[in-house]
């Protein structure tokens, strides 16, 4: 244990020096590709499921576009509560105040969970209300509640998710945070037609093949954390429910929720 310890101690440095002192340009090249990667495989599930519950019919395809709102929502928190804490943690780090950025990491990623569960909750509670807000038409509502139904379900995992791929990001290991999330959108393109077509399971398949996508990813990306090659933790130890902490995170990230945002609201509108 000691010696993982300083294994990973000596890792850490390794990567300061990396980050602090290689050229802005020779960053930019290493981060870049694999930051574009995880960007395009965020659009994955939502092509996959489109190509894969056209061939259910022209409802269930209908009831796919219906939701793409409410996952812009969900995605808009996750940038929040991601990218300000990442900015906060970057610069702490540069500044190795270690202790202070994990407090923003496991804070953020706290507020991320409760908010996609509270997301959650209530989309669950008035299900066929959210489907109708959302621009479904009665022909297509049951298909947009089958599908909604475990879109919901995953809200805690794309909020969360979304939180720890830009903390890695931001903490200069891109590529950790592409495995986690190529590796939810290369299942989910399996996992669609095996529901679809062998288990013959319809939209509610798809549905739930992209809440299984978004948790596995989840898994995988928080896993990364707890291996310690992060510098930044998720831990209720470093969990801080101070005013001035949490102003901090929503004030500086309210733009980018409000950004996300209204795509989601455009979408609606269009919807209606």
């Amino acid at each position: 244990m000691k010696e993982k310890v300083q294994q990973n101690a000596l890792k850490n440095q390794q990567h300061y020096r990396k980050m602090t002192e290689k050229s802005v340009e020779q960053l930019i090249l290493s981060l870049c590709v694999p930051t574009i990667i995880s960007m395009l495989i965020t659009t994955i599930y939502n092509v996959a499921d489109t190509f894969f519950v056209s061939k259910i019919g022209v409802q269930a395809s209908g009831a796919v576009g219906i939701l793409f709102s409410l996952m812009a929502i969900l995605q808009a928190f996750g940038f929040m509560f991601g990218h300000v804490s990442g900015s906060w943690i970057s610069r702490l780090l540069g500044a190795k105040q270690v202790e202070k950025a994990r407090e923003y990491s496991s804070t953020a990623f706290t507020l991320a969970f409760v908010g996609g569960l509270f997301i959650m909750i209530v989309g669950l509670a008035f299900l066929p209300t959210l489907m109708r807000l959302l621009g479904s038409i009665e022909m297509i509502l049951p298909y947009a509640a089958d599908y909604g139904f475990y879109i919901l379900l995953a809200g805690p995992a794309f909020t969360t998710s979304c939180v720890m791929n830009i903390i890695l990001r931001y903490e200069g290991l891109a590529k950790l945070a592409m495995v986690g999330l190529a590796t939810g959108g290369i299942l989910n393109m399996f996992l669609d037609p095996l529901f679809i077509f062998d288990l013959h399971m319809g939209i509610t398949g798809v549905g739930l093949s992209t809440a299984i996508s978004q948790y596995i990813s989840m898994a995988i990306l928080y896993a990364m954390f707890r291996s310690g090659k992060p510098q930044s933790r998720l831990m209720l130890q470093y969990v801080r429910l101070q005013p001035s902490l949490i102003r901090n995170i929503i004030t500086n990230g309210f733009p980018s929720l409000t950004r996300q945002g209204f795509n989601s609201v455009s979408n609606l509108l269009l919807n209606v």
